[in-house]
């Protein structure tokens, strides 16, 4: 799997989850049952999973250059 589709997939998933917490969170504290406030919490849910697709290779990159995996160039240094 390359970096990129592997940094996409842990930013959606990782985007997504909090989102949906904070949401099912928002829901319970809320008092009414959770079902009734259904789809709030999958339009969250997907708003989460696009930011965190579009965040999580810039993240990724970020933490590549820090480790140093990566010159400023782009390429891997050996």
């Amino acid at each position: 799997m390359k970096p990129i589709v592997r940094w996409t997939a842990i930013g959606a998933a990782v985007g997504g989850g909090l989102f949906l917490a904070l949401s099912m969170y928002r829901s319970i504290a809320s008092g009414g049952p959770s079902m009734s406030h259904l789809n709030p919490i999958a339009v969250m849910t997907v708003i989460g999973l696009t930011v965190g697709a579009l965040v999580g290779p810039l993240i990724g990159a970020i933490v590549a250059r820090r480790s140093g995996l990566r010159d400023e160039s782009g390429k891997k240094s050996v």
